[in-house]
């Protein structure tokens, strides 16, 4: 507040109010309304506060100003003792009630969304071909900018620079897009390599099958991807969760199995071949088995001990030719 009336309202008070208050007073004596009031909530729009913002009832045609505006953000508390003074010496009829009198005095502003800086500034390093599989990162975490009201709240990117051995740009914002410049402001940053991968769009089950519809693509940065994430949609499908999957998180190699078309310890139909010959009958699993893998089971009409080829579920395929019987119990 000090700083306010010290700098911004002495230099026009000792100017203005000298000189062209009293004429101002003498000048429009008659066209001054006799209800002068105190506006509390005074907020700017422009550079420049002007004696009718501060008190209602002051004639608006020739507008005395007192001082400029504060800047964005900043608001300033205007005290009882300084507001009589400032009526006093501009003869207005006005006085404080009390220390309570005061005025706040703040900046209209606006608000440029981070987003759209962001992607302003993507869309210019695009033009450039130089985000293709890249992603921005600004120095300084994203932020709204503030602007004044009566700015026009459109920008435009220019002088953008780019260092290849290092990923870094810095470019120039303006605002507005059109018109002589108010705002002028260099950001900078780094493009990350990013990657695409198949996620879960929804939790998945141990024993549930992933299907295609299961699935979605996100972007991630590609330092973060482990070298056994799952980038290729073909090895996910068809594929079962070892835990409970989440959604949206990147897949590991180890964190999915080949779904079992047969259980250990499960009953089993034993097809058993011998060069033309098709036999059917009932065997145990001693382990579990995925399509294509081989694994042992007993024959439980001769307790005969026989590796066989899991060929779908609750089938495995027993070849009698390669002697595929390893013992008895």
């Amino acid at each position: 507040m000090r700083l306010f009336k010290t700098l911004l309202f002495a230099t026009s008070l000792s100017l203005q109010v000298g000189s062209t208050g009293a004429s101002f007073a003498e000048a429009n004596a008659n066209s001054v309304p006799s209800i002068i009031n105190l506006n509390k909530d005074i907020v700017i729009e422009g550079d420049i506060v002007y004696l009718d913002d501060i008190f209602s009832g002051v004639s608006t045609e020739n507008r005395t100003a007192i001082a400029r505006s504060p800047a964005l953000g900043k608001d300033v508390e205007l005290s009882a003792r300084w507001l009589w003074a400032l009526a006093q010496q501009n003869e207005l009829d006005w006085q404080p009630r009390s220390h309570l009198d005061t005025a706040m005095v703040s900046r209209a502003s606006q608000t440029i969304d981070a987003a759209d800086i962001r992607n302003s500034v993507e869309t210019a390093l695009l033009e450039r071909g130089l985000v293709d599989n890249k992603k921005i990162e600004f120095d300084r975490k994203d932020r709204d900018l503030k602007i004044p009201a009566e700015i026009e709240p459109t920008l435009r990117v220019e002088n953008i620079s780019y260092r290849p051995g290092r990923n870094r740009f810095t470019a120039q914002i303006v605002i507005p897009a059109e018109g002589r410049p108010h705002i002028n402001k260099t950001v900078s940053g780094h493009l990350i390599k990013m990657a695409n991968v198949p996620v879960l769009k929804r939790r998945i089950s141990k024993g549930d099958i992933i299907q295609a519809q299961d699935i979605q693509w996100i972007s991630i940065k590609e330092s973060k991807l482990s070298k056994n994430a799952i980038t290729d949609v073909d090895n996910l499908i068809g594929m079962t969760p070892k835990q409970t999957l989440k959604d949206q998180a990147v897949i590991r190699t180890n964190d999915v199995d080949t779904p079992k078309a047969v259980n250990k310890n499960g009953l089993v139909t034993m097809l058993l071949q011998s060069g033309s010959l098709n036999l059917r009958t009932q065997g145990r699993a001693l382990e579990s088995g995925a399509v294509g893998e081989v694994i042992r089971l007993v024959n439980t009409q001769s307790n005969t001990i026989v590796n066989g080829t899991v060929t779908g579920a609750g089938l495995v395929t027993v070849s009698l030719v390669n002697k595929t019987i390893i013992g008895t119990n």
